[in-house]
């Protein structure tokens, strides 16, 4: 045994948290379990009872979608899967009466559905093909894979909620579907059994189906029939060849594919479950023989690999971990974590050992939490951690989610609140942990936090739906303010109001009304309940769940709510000033009906000119940022597309001199525009001057914030982390790690590489916020406009060809020495930058050499020019 696990390399060796485990309401098996776009979890039954759940299983709410299983002595409806169609904001579900039901994910009630199916939809799928195209698949009893294409999706769907309606319903039928120009309805008999498994693989654009047949046990296929031009030619020749229409009338026989467009798996007993990987070219599949197979997608004939194990079938299968660990799941809920290139078995899960009751029904496992969601009697959570991952846990904040962090200019601290009820404060200076609280809400999550402007005061909001008081200074617990209402009900956001020589303290959560707290001295155990009459929250307020409120002097608040609405109130009257919609432009061409609009900023500097500027800033819907005018009704100034590949935008922040917007989101992205005299003089057409963007985190960023006297930016994320870096994207370390920086020497910041980052010509970051204040009141300064460009552009006129060579041959060789004596062989990519000249370096295995490939500025030439190899 001392052998086996000398033998063991550190980065092969795996191990679990203890598991979370919660009761669940649904009485029927779940079918499906993904997330949603606002960061949840979402399950759904066969008997139709739906469930959202936070990311460590806290059930939120739960709701009965289908209304005749509400209808006492009437049949029974049942789902026979579902999925998600997140672009849009809609749940997808089978149903054993032939039909596919939307609804809509915010208040799951009926968009639409498609009736009239020949068969059943066993197993559902959904995916986004091109620009403005999605794709609906789903596998029947009778062995065929049937595939909607939709084009113009925004506009089809609106279509499809005229349709007559039927049990109040809108509904199309398959006859009209087959006869719309946006709709192209194909049907292909695939199997000789009916299909286990469907899914759509955009990589490849091809449609991987299983079923229990042993010939036909798993089929990767086209969408279309063939292409090849030599294959046509061959069918036109042989008219007897050619497949009936794929756009079948009822009671035909559906068609088979061509040979050249399918590969079959032959497997024993089939398949019931698969995953497919392009990057590493490997697709695995599981079944009844409870063996996993791993086979070259393009050679079907025999498996490259073959793991045993399991003492039951093989109900779940997920290639994770970098592509490099494959987790399986058997249906008597045994959890085993297989290393793909080793081929052997890294970790097994016992389910009595891990509480896990029953039969395994549905799983989810999340990359960017390294989490196994699993569904049996009860609800299991499940988090993996590499070994050497623990050793180096210096480098996590906390140990549950940060949910949200803030800086306290007076104290020089940062403040960062978790998931799991922990409040830690740290040294902005070093990095160090300064004090820390645990259990601050009990159990519940610390959702959202504000300080006063003296620093010395702490708000927290929790999920128990509480806001406490804390001494910033100790962390020293002062009292507790109750919402009215229901006292369970979320706090998700809150801030502080000065309103003259009074302050207050405001919330807002999923009881949808704006509570306000007088800020009292006392430190009475309990405070007083807000004065809603103050505010008409009931009457004219959000008709959704408040996720955002900010405040703007003298007496201006703004909410946002789930449902995409922003309300801006009068604080001292109470009444609606203005009531902004996220219906706009931005979502009509988008199609997308996520409206969620999870932050709203003023921009203080501009709120004396009510008429020409926008002085509020929302993020939402889905990527778009929108910069609206607040006055007369509000309008719709500006929005643009704020985020890489359209993902949400978690948080923003604005500069102290409102000439920066910083913001970050759900794929851990940073982003930062110049906005200086952005929407200053009425509406824009373009979007701002992007002067920065980055990967901060690996997944979700939850909060940023500006340090503005530093010129640094703070962040944090699901990931555990809180993050310092500089204005021009430079890590300079995370709170918690084992070495301490000092923020005024760079040579303690960390330097490791970041190749997402890129910066405008234009202006840095931290030249744009060295700006006077002035500028973002609207005033010309030309001289200040052009001064950055010089100070961008004059280093690179000092530059020499030779200077640039032998800097490089110095640092590389330095380099290469100390990683040699580390014994570092492994390949290395790695970016520099070298008086604003962008310089990648390769080294290889077998030679000690680099090759340096430098882009020279324009006024030497546009071309890569090769530097000769450099020998250390």
């Amino acid at each position: 045994m001392a052998l086996k696990e000398e033998y063991q390399p550190r980065t092969k060796q795996i191990f679990h948290h203890l598991p979370t485990v919660s009761e669940m309401p649904h009485r029927e098996p779940l079918l499906h379990i993904s997330p949603t776009v606002d960061n949840n979890i979402i399950g759904v039954g066969q008997d139709g009872l739906v469930s959202i759940w936070t990311r460590n299983l806290k059930l939120k709410k739960s709701r009965l979608i289908l209304d005749e299983n509400k209808v006492l002595n009437r049949k029974l409806k049942w789902i026979s899967d579902s999925t998600l169609m997140p672009q849009y904001n809609k749940l997808i579900i089978g149903t054993c009466d032939r039909e596919i039901r939307l609804y809509e994910l915010s208040n799951f009630e009926p968009y639409c559905q498609i009736i009239g199916l020949e068969t059943m939809p066993l197993h559902l799928d959904y995916s986004v093909r091109e620009e403005d195209e999605c794709i609906i698949l789903y596998g029947d009893e009778q062995g065929c894979v049937n595939i909607i294409l939709i084009s113009s999706v925004g506009e089809t769907l609106r279509n499809w909620t005229k349709c007559p309606a039927v049990e109040e319903i809108p509904s199309v039928s398959m006859e009209n579907i087959n006869d719309s120009r946006n709709i192209t309805f194909i049907r292909w008999k695939v199997h000789n059994d009916w299909v286990t498994k469907i899914k759509y693989i955009h990589s490849i654009e091809s449609i991987i189906s299983s079923s229990n047949d042993d010939y036909t046990a798993l089929v990767i296929g086209c969408v279309n029939e063939t292409k090849d031009v030599q294959h046509r030619l061959r069918i036109l020749m042989d008219s007897s060849s050619i497949p009936t229409k794929c756009c079948l009338p009822g009671g035909a026989s559906p068609p088979r594919r061509f040979n050249c467009d399918e590969s079959q798996f032959k497997v024993h007993r089939g398949v019931k479950a698969f995953d497919f990987c392009k990057e590493s070219n490997i697709l695995v599949t599981g079944g009844l023989d409870r063996n996993i197979r791993l086979w070259n997608p393009y050679v079907p004939g025999w498996a490259i690999g073959l793991l045993r194990g399991h003492t039951s079938p093989i109900g779940f299968l997920c290639i994770a971990d970098g592509n490099t660990k494959l987790f399986s799941v058997s249906m008597d809920s045994t959890v085993m974590v297989w290393d793909i290139e080793d081929q052997s078995c890294l970790l097994t899960v016992i389910p009595k050992a891990s509480q896990i009751r029953g039969e395994m029904a549905v799983c989810y496992f999340s990359n960017e939490l390294r989490a196994l969601y699993l569904a049996a009697d009860c609800l299991v959570l499940l988090h993996f951690q590499r070994k050497e991952d623990r050793l180096s846990n210096s480098c996590v904040s906390h140990n549950e989610p940060i949910l949200c962090c803030q800086y306290n200019k007076p104290f020089q601290q940062v403040v960062s609140c978790s998931e799991g009820s922990a409040i830690k404060v740290w040294d902005l200076q070093n990095g160090q942990l300064v004090t820390e609280v645990y259990e601050a809400h009990g159990d519940a999550a610390v959702t959202c936090m504000a300080l006063d402007t003296s620093g010395k005061r702490l708000i927290t909001g929790g999920r128990d739906g509480s806001l406490k008081k804390w001494d910033c200074s100790t962390i020293r617990y002062i009292h507790t303010l109750k919402q009215a209402g229901t006292s369970s009900d979320e706090v998700t956001a809150c801030t502080y109001a000065d309103i003259y020589s009074n302050r207050y303290i405001i919330s807002v959560g999923w009881d949808r009304k704006i509570n306000i707290f007088p800020d009292l001295h006392s430190e009475a155990s309990e405070g007083p309940c807000p004065q809603v009459d103050w505010i008409d929250s009931v009457e004219n307020g959000h008709k959704d769940d408040v996720l955002c409120v900010s405040f703007c002097p003298p007496n201006l608040v703004a909410s946002s709510s789930y449902d995409g609405e922003i309300l801006i109130w009068n604080l001292i009257s109470g009444h609606v000033c203005s009531r902004l919609s996220a219906v706009s432009r931005a979502v009509m061409e988008d199609g997308t009906e996520d409206l969620i609009i999870n932050k709203v900023t003023f921009l203080q500097s501009r709120s004396e000119r009510k008429t020409t500027a926008a002085s509020l800033v929302s993020s939402g819907p889905r990527g778009y940022i929108t910069f609206w005018n607040i006055f007369g009704g509000g309008k719709l100034f500006a929005y643009f597309i704020g985020s890489k590949d359209r993902s949400i935008i978690s948080d923003m922040a604005v500069s102290d001199d409102d000439c920066l917007l910083c913001a970050a989101d759900h794929i851990g992205y940073i982003y930062i525009w110049n906005i200086t005299k952005y929407a200053l003089q009425g509406p824009e057409e373009e979007p701002p001057a992007l002067l920065l963007s980055w990967r901060a985190h690996s997944c979700s960023v939850t909060s940023v914030a500006w340090v503005s006297e530093h010129q640094l930016l703070l962040t944090s994320s699901v990931d555990c982390t809180v993050k310092l870096w500089s204005l021009e994207g430079e890590y300079i370390g995370t709170f918690g790690q084992k070495d301490l920086w000092n923020i005024k020497d760079k040579m303690s910041w960390q330097r490791g590489p970041n190749p997402d980052s890129h910066t405008t010509p234009a202006a840095s970051a931290r030249q744009v916020s060295a700006i006077k204040p002035s500028c973002a009141t609207g005033r010309e300064d030309e001289a200040n406009s052009a001064e950055p460009e010089s100070q961008v552009a004059s280093p690179l006129s000092l530059i020499k060809d030779d200077e640039i060579a032998e800097e490089l041959k110095q640092r590389q060789k330095a380099k290469s020495e100390h990683r040699l004596c580390n014994g570092d062989l492994s390949y290395l990519q790695t970016d520099m930058v070298l008086h604003g000249t962008a310089v990648v370096c390769y080294r290889t295995l077998t030679f000690p050499t680099v090759n340096v490939r430098v882009r020279f500025p324009s006024r030497i030439s546009n071309q890569d020019i090769l530097i000769s190899t450099i020998h250390f």
